[in-house]
């Protein structure tokens, strides 16, 4: 199974939904596009998203609107969350059990930095420097790149 994770946006419908539904950001909405494509050629993913409000949440789960972003909290915030939060022990389980495609922006990157540089199973697609196996993006060119590492 492939495992891909990416991070909530600030816009979102104003009604409760599925995750997949609920952020409407054109990043979430790239990444979408992908998974779909590469499930529609057969490939096994499922698609996770890091909410600032509720932790590491699958892309079915119903999710209330909110307004809360990791953006502007320190690096010790941002890990005490996501200890508290339970997306650490998630994020590994993930790891444990397929292959992990992380596309995310820095903060929430910082969220689970500690269980992707030990290990090097775990793909990064960002423009900034990380651990695991690093592929260097664009900002707004994160969904290419998943798409090229998914073959299609």
């Amino acid at each position: 199974m492939i495992y891909v994770v990416t991070n909530c946006t600030a816009e979102k419908l104003k009604v409760a939904a599925p995750a997949r539904e609920l952020y409407r950001g054109p990043s979430v909405r790239r990444v979408l596009k992908v998974v779909d494509r590469a499930r529609a050629g057969g490939r096994p993913i499922s698609l996770y998203i890091i909410s600032a409000r509720y932790g590491l949440i699958h892309e079915d789960q119903i999710v209330e609107p909110y307004d809360e972003t990791l953006s502007g909290r320190t690096v010790e915030e941002i890990k005490t969350w996501a200890a508290t939060r339970g997306v650490l022990d998630r994020f590994k389980q993930l790891a444990d059990v397929g292959t992990v495609v992380f596309t995310a922006t820095k903060p929430y990157y910082t969220a689970v930095e500690d269980i992707i540089c030990k290990r090097d199973d775990i793909y990064v697609l960002s423009p900034y420097r990380a651990c695991g196996k690093w592929v260097k993006t664009g900002n707004f060119d994160k969904h290419i790149h998943l798409a090229n590492l998914l073959n299609l």
